[in-house]
């Protein structure tokens, strides 16, 4: 075989497609701008614990593994709060580098070569195909090039135009996300460990005080960076709120972006395919990918290993780009309605959604069976308690109809790669996925 391929990027997702393909006789590289002890940030996240079967690897003890319980959703006053209940169900929450840790010994041991403190620069382009890229040290050719650095990463936003993957994301669709643990302050134990507040103070974004037995788990989410002295008085009006969270901070403390959008409707082209959060293939909501970004890295492999002529181009390569929609893309998308909805109501709009119920339980945890729109029936109570505010009432109960339309949009997706009908079922998404757009 001894196709070579090139991984830009040591994301969660590149490294379980580079592992799949080194396994099956692939000549695989990732290259990586940090160093290793620098990858995964200084914070746990939710994961399926399923995902580490699924993708070959040794399932982590679960008695050694802490769970998410449930989740209290509060509103910008604070006044009528919704509570998500578990049921037994929580996510796992994981350490980022001790997955890391997981993922890049898995990849070595599958024969992957893995070269660090190297920046990516850019594609190599034979017309409009990718055939490699360029580093700080060299150029790079390649059969194959998967992206997978990340958010904003150098190889998305210098694609051709005519390529039909988009290079930028806009308002609304990342957020600034400081991660800090604290100590806790004995005494003050909330009712629900979980804790998330939307529209925040005021402003767009959500955030979020999660209360442990020892310490205290606390994001605070912007649509834009925030300084050293907007984070101090934040911070101090959350323990304001929460009690619980000490001055002491044991970890993290860091700011990064995270993509909080439905994932790119075209992840392929000419040997290039996205994955992870290149791909933005994170829950809008929460900005939480791991799982669908792994998962995402199997079905890319499955599809390069199915392509036994070795073609490599956007037809062979759209089964990926068909798969991960009608798995995760659709679902993501149907969220990212609800997630726009709040984004764009002003503050007094939201607290009328949730203090008339007429946002409910079941559309904080994204539609209970997976059905997001409104019944009828549902829409004339909903009315009922929202005449005081049609125009809210409206708009929320079509972006929630809409949610679910969006879903047979994507189900709807081409079965092979036809120029014209791709763009005619992209034009679909964006006439579905753009009323909450500022």
């Amino acid at each position: 075989m001894g196709k070579k391929i090139v991984v830009a990027g040591a994301g969660h997702g590149g490294l379980i497609a580079a592992a799949k393909l080194a396994q099956a006789g692939y000549d695989v590289t990732v290259y990586e701008r940090k160093i290793k002890s620098e990858l995964g940030y200084d914070w746990e996240d939710a994961i399926n614990l399923h995902i580490f079967a699924e993708c070959g690897l040794e399932t982590p003890d679960p008695e050694k593994i802490e769970f998410n319980g449930d989740m209290k959703y509060y509103n910008p006053n604070l006044k009528a709060p919704l509570v998500v209940y578990a049921n037994g169900k929580g996510s796992a929450m994981f350490e980022r580098k001790a997955l890391y840790a997981i993922l890049l010994d898995n990849a070595e041991k599958s024969g992957v070569k893995i070269i660090y403190s190297t920046e990516i620069l850019g594609h190599v382009m034979d017309g409009l195909r990718v055939v490699g890229i360029r580093t700080s040290d060299a150029v790079v050719n390649a059969h194959r090039e998967i992206d997978s650095p990340g958010l904003n990463t150098p190889l998305r936003s210098r694609l051709p135009v005519c390529c039909n993957v988009d290079r930028d994301y806009g308002y609304g669709e990342c957020f600034y996300a400081y991660r800090a643990y604290f100590d806790k302050v004995p005494g003050h134990d909330p009712d629900v460990s979980y804790e998330i507040f939307l529209m925040h103070q005021g402003e767009r974004g959500i955030s979020w005080v999660v209360t442990k037995d020892s310490y205290v788990d606390v994001l605070i989410g912007r649509m834009a960076p925030m300084n050293k002295q907007k984070l101090a008085k934040t911070l101090d009006e959350m323990r304001a709120f929460s009690p619980q969270i000490g001055e002491t901070l044991l970890r993290g403390g860091t700011q990064e972006q995270i993509p909080v959008r439905r994932p790119l409707s075209v992840m392929v082209c000419d040997g290039y395919a996205a994955v992870g959060d290149a791909a933005y293939m994170t829950e809008p909501m929460s900005g939480s990918g791991i799982c669908a970004s792994m998962r995402a890295g199997l079905i890319l492999a499955e599809t390069v290993i199915e392509d036994t002529e070795e073609q490599y181009s956007k037809e062979t390569l759209w089964p990926y780009n068909r798969k991960y929609m009608l798995h995760f893309g659709k679902n993501f998308a149907s969220i990212d309605i609800l997630k726009n909805v709040l984004l764009c109501t002003e503050v007094e709009g939201v607290n009328f959604l949730f203090d008339k119920g007429i946002i409910t339980e079941n559309d904080m945890s994204f539609g209970g069976k997976g059905d997001s729109a409104m019944a009828f029936s549902d829409l004339v109570a909903r009315a009922a308690r929202g005449i005081g505010n049609l125009p809210v009432l409206l708009r929320t109960a079509g972006a929630l109809s809409k949610g679910d339309n969006v879903k047979k949009v994507y189900e709807g997706i081409p079965e092979t790669y036809d120029e014209k009908a791709v763009l005619k079922w992209k034009a679909e998404i964006m006439e579905n996925t753009t009323l909450m757009q500022r």
